[in-house]
């Protein structure tokens, strides 16, 4: 039942990962287009009081001139034009595109938390809004997020290996793309919601291992993806307590995680390594599971049949997998949302419908379900089009999941 990666696995990983490095940044750093500077746009741009330039009406003037303080054009710290701090174009605090429920707003911008326009770049509020430009954290219009991103996908095993594993990366990989066939299921789905994939080393011995875990790198990411992990891998990295500390910093500030059955394989030596982990992001962890192929049938919970995760999702949804039982119930705890449960039947471990899709948003957003186990469950649709959409949900991109 259980086998391990092989050499020629993890060269193949190596190689998609060598091919998947492109992609715009997720959730970068503040940056050129701030709130509060005197760069280019600024409240007194070229030219003199009334001429080009000047103060009513020549270009960068600071009534209606491009860069002017309260005027319309680019630049404007209250004008209608790109940057305005209160206007209503792009880069704007509180008005239309760019304001504070537009694109690249300061409250509710498109696009990513901290992304391109952060608070104090150049230009008085320049193209990008006070504080969360093109890929901000509560997004533009009906609240979401904009823009590709990249996803940092970890697969390392210190225990059990799935063969699998390779098969999730390789759905990970085209679901991202535009012309996925199950993103055309998805009503409103933007076209520039597309993603790529970058995969972490996973061999321990290799000297930089978890190296892709630092502040600077997870800025390049919106969504860190746990593909099948087993074992304390976090614990027994080099600096583990300090890669914790950053992955809890950067989830906290808005990050996103997913991750299917092993994922909550994890960090649960002698209890529970991460506690942290276990409380706010994956809600239990694994202990015990039917054998592979046990046929289950999933429905979708009565309070949650609307959620636009499962929305329109086969329910019941029948499967034969490796179920997992849990540590403790996760509806119990905190922040918590079981959006399906499973029925096994005939099975050893009893037939009380368990958790087996949830989701919580308790500083990021994660989403998370037990099934994953054998290569025969990636190409199911219903499975694909659940992955699809919880990626999606997490990192704010799913029409009616702001």
């Amino acid at each position: 039942m259980k086998s391990y990666l092989s050499t020629a696995m993890i060269g193949t990983m190596a190689l998609w990962a060598a091919g998947c490095t492109d992609g715009s940044v997720g959730i970068p750093p503040k940056g050129s287009g701030g709130a509060t500077g005197q760069g280019s746009g600024g409240a007194v741009a070229s030219g003199g009081a009334p001429g080009s330039g000047g103060s009513q009406t020549g270009s960068g003037g600071s009534v209606v001139s491009s860069g002017g303080s309260s005027g319309t054009a680019s630049g404007g710290s209250s004008g209608t034009a790109s940057g305005g701090s209160s206007g209503t174009a792009s880069g704007g605090s509180s008005g239309e595109s760019g304001g504070s429920t537009g694109s690249g707003g300061g409250g509710v911008g498109t696009g990513g938390r901290a992304a391109t326009g952060g608070s104090t770049g150049s230009g008085g509020t320049g193209t990008g809004g006070a504080a969360t430009g093109s890929g901000g954290a509560a997004g533009g219009s009906n609240g979401l997020r904009s823009g590709p991103f990249k996803i940092l996908v970890m697969s390392s095993t210190l225990e059990f290996a799935h063969d699998s594993i390779g098969t999730c990366n390789k759905m990970l990989m085209d679901l991202g793309k535009a012309d996925a066939p199950e993103r055309a299921k998805i009503a409103g789905l933007g076209a520039d919601t597309t993603w790529t994939v970058d995969l972490m080393i996973t061999k321990t011995n290799d000297t930089n291992y978890f190296s892709e875990v630092t502040a600077d790198n997870l800025k390049k990411y919106e969504m860190f993806y746990s593909n099948n992990p087993t074992g304390p891998v976090f614990t027994q990295a080099p600096n583990g307590a300090q890669k914790k500390m950053i992955f809890q910093e950067w989830w906290s500030a808005g990050g996103a995680w997913a991750g299917q059955h092993s994922a909550s394989d994890f960090e649960k030596t002698n209890g529970g390594s991460w506690a942290w982990f276990n409380d706010n992001i994956d809600g239990a962890y694994f202990v015990d599971h039917d054998g592979p192929g046990t046929n289950g049938t999933i429905t979708w919970q009565p309070d949650f049949v609307n959620h636009p995760i499962v929305k329109g999702l086969p329910s019941p949804y029948s499967s034969g997998e490796e179920w997992y039982l849990m540590n403790r119930n996760v509806e119990a705890v905190a922040g918590f949302k079981v959006l399906g449960k499973v029925q096994v039947t005939n099975s050893s471990k009893g037939t009380t419908p368990r958790p087996a899709v949830w989701i919580n948003e308790k500083g990021g957003r994660a989403f998370y379900t037990i099934k994953g186990h054998s290569q025969s469950t990636y190409a199911e649709a219903p499975f694909r089009d659940l992955m699809l959409r919880g990626i999606l949900w997490a990192v704010h991109r799913l029409p009616g999941g702001n």
